[in-house]
């Protein structure tokens, strides 16, 4: 990836990306600035982002996802390839957590399998990939944007996160391997019983471990590679989906127990 957009830009870009996400509102899309494609410079938006959290709120990283592997959300929004986003501690809540809306623009759900490393991974075949998972989990991403509507051109969603706002980690943690899931199905209900999405872990590139592959080997492209301790969120398995309000959320993977959360309009 090659950046062709000028310092200046990025630095503007990022600086509005910042306060919106601070302030929690919506700016104009950034792609009508960026050179066509230009992942590079989306990226280092993002960095510079990540890298002011840290710098002001005090923030540590504890992880990150992978976001548009599914190509039923692909079709969906228009963009159809992966990117990845920078996880916080302050963005990882546990099962069963109310959420503020006051905090969040647009806020979406959507449920996948979250994976913890227990080592760095340095190789990326898939053999050393699944040698480094400590356990996987079901887990909500928390998705939101600093975007007034859909999530824009793939430099808009990359810059901002890849529109990642935190995760609820699910109840249970398991061994990689005692679940297929490639098989295994994905169901959101709200407690009454209302179904807001399902799909089956395939759609995930096949199998949610190749989105961790793909996450690694960009990771070691960019030389920032994925550290033993880290969350990672490996891509919707369903659609993404508008978070409804007031009332619990349930996510269930076969095999991998369930992850609850509730958006509070109160507060």
């Amino acid at each position: 990836m090659t950046s062709t957009a000028s310092e200046q830009t990025i630095e503007e870009i990022a600086n509005e990306i910042y306060l919106a996400r601070r302030g929690t509102y919506t700016i104009d899309y950034v792609s009508p600035r960026l050179p066509d494609h230009d992942l590079e410079s989306a990226y280092r938006i993002s960095e510079i982002v990540a890298g002011r959290r840290e710098a002001e709120l005090g923030v540590k990283r504890a992880g990150r996802k992978v976001g548009l592997t599914n190509p039923l959300v692909q079709q969906r929004v228009g963009v159809f390839e992966p990117d990845y986003g920078i996880i916080h501690d302050d963005m990882v809540f546990p099962s069963g957590v109310r959420l503020a809306q006051s905090r969040f623009n647009f806020l979406r759900i959507e449920a996948e399998v979250a994976f913890a490393l227990k080592e760095d991974i340095l190789d990326t075949r898939l053999e050393a990939i699944r040698e480094s998972v400590d356990y996987i989990t079901p887990a909500f991403e928390i998705v939101d944007f600093r975007f007034p509507g859909n999530v824009g051109a793939i430099v808009d969603t990359i810059a901002d996160n890849a529109g990642c706002g935190g995760l609820v980690l699910g109840e249970e943690r398991h061994a990689y391997g005692e679940v297929d899931l490639t098989t295994a199905e994905m169901v959101i209900t709200t407690a009454e019983g209302l179904e807001i999405t399902r799909g089956i872990g395939s759609n995930v590139l096949g199998d949610p471990i190749n989105a961790v592959k793909w996450l690694a080997e960009t990771a070691m492209r960019i030389g920032q590679p994925l550290r033993a301790g880290e969350l990672l969120l490996s891509g919707s398995i369903g659609y993404i989906e508008p978070w409804p309000a007031d009332v619990e959320c349930i996510a269930t993977i076969t095999g991998l127990g369930r992850v609850t959360a509730t958006l509070d309009s109160n507060s």
